[in-house]
């Protein structure tokens, strides 16, 4: 992981704790518990340090694009590793073309652009489905809300 500095190592810190605290809940679970708290990430075994890495990126990247709420407690399961950039991408148009929005994919390029920034094939695409709880868009009842992120591990690049 490069150097994070500021609220993204602060950031990155209390992921990290919040990661001990749970393993350490872990040992008092029966073992067929214990197993089942590390299986089921999207980003892989939260025992391994990539497969969290992965996950303080994603939440950074919502603290970072929404300045005014706090992810930081954002649970691993509220995310959802998508089966392919494809799927995603069929799922974006969908909602757009839906909402009125086809001309974002037509004139702007939409994803020639990101393509040529983040080369999609390779890319893992997750996306951030939140709880009733956690849901910050609750209150504004929006028409459509979507957060997928497209994660090029080789490019270091969401």
């Amino acid at each position: 992981m490069s150097k994070v500095a500021g609220a993204d190592k602060k950031l990155y810190r209390h992921l990290e704790q919040k990661h001990q605290e749970d393993l350490e809940e872990a040992k008092s679970l029966s073992p067929e518990q214990s197993s089942l708290t590390n299986m089921f990430s999207p980003f892989g075994p939260l025992t391994e340090s990539a497969s969290r890495k992965v996950m303080f990126y994603l939440i950074a990247t919502l603290n970072a694009s929404f300045p005014d709420y706090d992810f930081s407690s954002v649970p691993a399961d509220q995310f959802i590793k998508e089966p392919s950039p494809d799927s995603a991408i069929k799922s974006i148009n969908t909602t757009l073309m839906n909402g009125g929005c086809p001309a974002a994919l037509r004139v702007g390029r939409m994803w020639d652009v990101i393509d040529e920034i983040i080369n999609i094939d390779e890319c893992s695409v997750y996306s951030y489905t939140p709880d009733d709880e956690s849901n910050h868009y609750e209150d504004e009842n929006p028409v459509w809300s979507f957060n997928y992120f497209f994660f090029n591990k080789s490019l270091k690049r969401i």
